[in-house]
Parts: C-alpha cells; structure tokens; sequence
C-alpha cells in the first residue's frame, strides 16, 4: 500500500475514498479509520447522493452499504462500474448471504465485507483493491503507450515501403516517357475510388502503393517500341502486350499485401470488361477489383495528360471518349462511380501536375481520329 499511496503522493493526489452508507455512525467510522490512514474521505447518505458526488469528482474507491435506500446496492454497484470503471468498490453489508456476495463479485466488486467491519479488515482491503487499481491503471497506460510506438513504427515503415517503391519505379521511368506525377496520381485515384466503395482503411492505402506499379513490366520492352510516337505494327503491339506479363513476374510470390495487390493489377489492368483484353482475356468479375478501378483511372489521366503519341485534351473530351467503353472496356458500375468522382479526380490531377506544362486544346471530335489511330492500339488488339 506504501507503493501505491507513495506513487499517488507523487503526483501529489491523495486517495481519494467514497464512503455510502444509511447510517451515519457507520459512515463517521469508516471516515475516522481511512482519513487516519492518508485517505481524502467524503460521504454519502444514498445512491443518489453518491451518484451525484462521482459526477462531480470520481473517486479512487467508493465503500458501500448494500441496503442503502431509494436504490438497490447492488444496482448502484453495476451502474458505478458501468459508469466509473476505475473505481474500486468495497461492499459493506450486514447480510450474511452467498448469493448476495457471487452477484457483487460479479458485478466487479473488490471484496465483500460483512458488519460490524474491523479497521484493520476494512484497511487491508482498501489498500488492495488501490493497488489492483494502480496496476491495473499502470498496464494501460503501458498498452497505450506501447500501441503508440507501434502505430509510429508501422507509420515509418509504410512511409519507407511507400518511398522504396517509388524509387524503384523512378527507376522503369527512364524508359518510359510517363511521368512520376502520373505514377503518383494513379495511386492517389485509386485510394479515393477505393474509400468510396468502402474497401478497408489498410486495403485504401495498399492500392494507392500498388497502383503505380502497373505498368512496371514496361522495363523489358524494347525502346523502339516503348518509346514509338506513332501506331504499333501488330507484331510490336504483341510485344508491348508482354508488359502485363513481365511485370507480373516481377511482383509474384510476395509475402506483402501491398505487393500482392500489385502483382494483380500489373497482370489484369489491361484486362477488358467483355473479354477483349490481355492477357488473360478475362471477363466481368474474373477481373480482380483493383484492376477494373486502375483500367478507368489510367486512361483518364492518359488522356488528360500530354503523352508521346498524343497531346492532352479537356476533361469533357476525356470522358466522351471513354464513355462508349462501359461496359466494353470498363465495368459499367464502377464508370458510374468514377463520373461521380471526377471532381475529386480533377484536383489531384491540378495538384499533382506533371513536370511540363501541356493545355488540353483538343475536343473529343478533334480527337478522336487520333484515338483511333494511337491510342486504343495501346489497350486493344488490333
């Protein structure tokens, strides 16, 4: 008991002590015998009284008389642990009754003490039940503490793991004319999307690092190719088709989630809704989620976006373009929550800019013999 009213004295809080009892000889005893011990001892008469004096301030521990009036004891007993778990309670009772007893035990009671208590008895238990109260107040306090070092470690790992694979795609973007702004602002569309379909908090954050790495197999295609301004002949789009490929082998076999996710999506993004696609020609759901949310994002941002083979064109002209693909090209229920999305697709892309500056000046007729010719060889057979 030292300990605990020492450390309790440290922070110069005296144990404070709630005594509830009918009678006031027993309450002026009960006083007497704890303020004598180093105790800060109030009373009170009823349950509505103690109820009242806990609103104002908790106590540490709270004795009480099981028949006090207006409320029954052991009501007030679970209604003090619902309310204030962390204080200890003592019941001091002239009823010798078992039951009586289990139920207060149950209800969370430190001890069970019969009248006429002695002060040596009702000072023992007092002490231990603070000292279940320290400690269990000191193991939180540890938890909480120690689940926030957690959270600061996972936080800096991610960070790193976000940064490691950043780098590394740094690396692939010397081979490919798309820009670190695009890499970043495909995971950014990918992580709104998924919050709005109610993917979990984890699963938001693993695709907006695994959509990036779509396009990573990019790495083993031939510069001739990859970096063609004009229409592919069929042999090299069959080439440029192996990326999903390569890139997929890249990613296999991974233990992380995140690299999980972006095994997938660097196989199937270019898988279509009706079957049309590549690799793998799958269809509807076969196609894994995040594959179907990154195919509508990058040829969005595609679009939107100076590339190689194509000039940027107007937001309005990207989606015209786009909008005969549902249900061809993209899932027809997720086109419709990305049209609802585009205004939050809209400020990434004015936040996240790429390096050259480029003014959409194309409208979607303008465009669209330029679609025809360059740009859908990219996603399609020819």
């Amino acid at each position: 008991m030292a300990e605990v009213i020492g450390h309790l004295n440290r922070k110069k809080v005296a144990p404070r002590v709630l005594v509830v009892d009918n009678e006031a000889h027993a309450r002026t005893t009960v006083c007497r015998w704890l303020t004598r011990a180093g105790f800060e001892c109030e009373e009170a008469a009823s349950a509505s009284d103690a109820m009242a004096r806990l609103q104002s301030q908790e106590a540490h521990l709270l004795t009480l008389d099981i028949t006090v009036p207006d409320r029954s004891g052991l009501e007030v007993l679970s209604q003090i642990k619902q309310r204030w778990p962390d204080t200890e309670v003592l019941v001091l009772t002239a009823l010798e009754e078992t039951a009586a007893a289990v139920e207060a035990m149950t209800l969370g009671a430190y001890g069970y003490l019969l009248k006429p208590v002695k002060s040596g008895e009702l000072l023992l238990q007092a002490r231990k039940a603070l000292e279940r109260r320290s400690l269990v107040l000191e193991r939180r306090q540890y938890t909480a503490t120690l689940e926030a070092k957690v959270r600061e470690q996972m936080q800096a790992i991610r960070r790193a793991h976000e940064e490691t694979i950043l780098r590394l795609l740094s690396a692939s973007r010397y081979r490919d004319e798309e820009t670190g702004a695009h890499i970043k602002r495909t995971g950014l569309y990918c992580e709104a999307f998924a919050e709005v379909l109610g993917w979990p908090a984890e699963q938001v954050q693993n695709i907006r690092l695994a959509a990036p790495m779509h396009d990573l197999g990019k790495i083993g295609i031939p510069d001739a190719i990859l970096k063609k301004p004009g229409k592919l002949t069929p042999e090299e789009f069959e080439v440029m088709k192996t990326h999903t490929l390569i890139g997929a082998r890249m990613l296999e076999g991974s233990g992380s989630t995140i690299l999980q996710m972006a095994h997938e999506i660097a196989l199937a993004h270019h898988e279509r809704w009706d079957g049309s696609g590549y690799p793998l020609g799958l269809t509807g759901l076969q196609i894994p989620e995040s594959a179907r949310i990154l195919a509508i994002v990058d040829v969005y941002d595609a679009l939107t976006h100076h590339r190689v083979y194509h000039e940027a064109v107007r937001e309005d002209a990207a989606i015209e373009i786009m909008e005969p693909g549902r249900s061809k090209h993209f899932d027809p229920f997720l086109f419709g929550i990305f049209v609802s999305l585009l205004p939050e697709m809209r400020r990434i892309a004015l936040e996240n800019p790429d390096d050259r500056a480029t003014d959409c000046v194309f409208s979607a007729m303008e465009f669209l013999p330029l679609w025809t010719e360059i740009v859908q060889p990219l996603c399609t057979a020819p």
